[in-house]
């Protein structure tokens, strides 16, 4: 059933996508791209199109497209190639739900309707995991499993994705789920860069108690949730895990890393969080960045948004922190100048460094930038490590969205809040910027 609608849900996202990236077309005349272009000469074009080839996510992007005029013959392919995506979407979506009487039965007899909302949808985005149910009831599949006999006493799942993917919040929302804190009496958080040097005893007192019951049904069963950045010591590992394996039947880990290398630890096979598709994440950003306002009615600015959502590359940090900054400057002006500016950011770290610097890539390097909305920005910052805090840890006053919208800041090196997580559990994103004049 959850492979079923989770391949209805992403054909449904590409169905969006297509449909979005036809309209956007028409918005901008029907020759080009929608693509805002910056006028500064054939090395700027030569960067750019090094750029489009770096950073192109889709062969549905509409961004990828050929620059042509109206009624020149490649704008004709260009037509037929958009109309044949269409109707393939739309065949692939009425072959999935044309024998669904069953399933739409089935479905209605066990789970409450969900009304269909679309344009307060935003309300409750923003404050739910998104299109991370699959994985979600994975991890629940294998923490409430029934033991069987002689199954090893304590199963070990490792969780591994590049940074800011989601991994502590698809945790956070698996332990906040009623089943899980029936079924466990105690569940215990441990979050450090790495496990090394760490005895029982250091372990244990590191671990921060999440929840606690006295439900005899939990049956004395705990579960441990070990969060690293990056690796463990084997016998650091090894001597913790047999200490452990002491636990009440049914007791479980789940070890999350950016490294691969924990994948050796696990007792079934590891889950591997990706960025989300490229339709799936218009979807995201398209809903978070208009709100309540239906983006039909703002053909240009849905025109704007889908070049900048490619651009973003799957980010769910640079994309709410950049729908703060379009929403209180909801107007084409402003977001045909956000296009340019992301343009450039993505070229200028790619001469820099080779690469788009971005918040999922785990680099040592800095990321430049600058304001996405003055015309004329008279100071660029530099953007060190992006680390995390907890909800009770004090943070800094200054919001990386002020420094986007051009407020005035003054020279110098300080941290500033990155951006504060509205969902479990509820992490404050911190980064040291360093500010310097053009």
């Amino acid at each position: 059933m959850l492979r079923h609608l989770t391949a209805l849900r992403n054909e449904t996202f590409r169905g969006y996508y297509v449909l979005d990236g036809v309209r956007c077309r028409a918005a901008s005349g029907g020759g080009g791209d929608g693509r805002v272009r910056n006028g500064d000469g054939g090395g700027q074009e030569e960067e750019e199109q090094a750029s489009r080839r770096a950073f192109a996510l889709s062969r549905f992007n509409p961004a990828k497209r050929a620059r042509v005029r109206s009624g020149d013959p490649e704008d004709s392919r260009a037509r037929a190639l958009r109309l044949r995506e269409l109707q393939q979407a739309v065949r692939i979506l009425e072959a999935m739900i044309g024998d669904m009487t069953e399933f739409v039965v089935f479905l209605t007899s066990h789970y409450p309707p969900v009304h269909r909302q679309p344009y307060s949808a935003h309300l409750f985005a923003d404050k739910c995991m998104f299109a991370r149910h699959m994985e979600k009831e994975r991890v629940l599949e294998f923490l409430l499993q029934v033991e069987l006999p002689g199954a090893a006493r304590l199963g070990v799942l490792p969780i591994v994705g590049p940074a800011h993917i989601g991994k502590s919040t698809l945790v956070e929302h698996v332990c906040y789920d009623e089943r899980v804190r029936n079924h466990f009496s105690l569940i215990l958080f441990y979050r450090q860069n790495n496990l090394m040097n760490e005895t029982v005893a250091s372990f244990r007192d590191k671990c921060v108690i999440k929840h606690q019951t006295d439900n005899k049904a939990s049956g004395q069963r705990l579960l441990i949730v070990i969060e690293l950045l990056e690796d463990a010591d084997e016998d650091t590992w090894n001597r913790l895990y047999s200490s452990e394996r002491s636990m009440a039947q049914g007791s479980r880990m789940i070890v999350t890393s950016r490294s691969e290398k924990i994948v050796r630890f696990g007792t079934t096979d590891a889950l591997r969080l990706k960025c989300l598709s490229t339709e799936a994440y218009w979807y995201f950003f398209k809903m978070t960045v208009f709100g309540s306002d239906d983006p039909g009615q703002h053909p240009k600015l849905a025109s704007l948004a889908m070049e900048m959502a490619s651009l973003m590359q799957g980010s769910f940090l640079f994309a709410n922190i950049g729908a703060v900054v379009l929403r209180d400057h909801f107007d084409t002006q402003s977001w045909s100048r956000a296009v340019r500016r992301i343009r450039q950011y993505l070229q200028k770290n790619v001469s820099l460094f080779g690469e788009c610097t971005d918040d999922i890539k785990d680099k040592d390097h800095p990321r430049f930038t600058w304001s996405l909305i003055k015309q004329k920005p008279d100071r660029y910052c530099m953007l060190y490590d992006i680390y995390e805090r907890a909800s009770q840890e004090e943070v800094p006053e200054i919001p990386y969205s002020d420094m986007l919208d051009g407020c005035a800041q003054p020279n110098g090196t300080y941290e500033i809040l990155f951006w504060k997580s509205r969902i479990p559990p509820y992490l404050n994103y911190v980064c040291k910027c360093e500010i310097r004049d053009m």
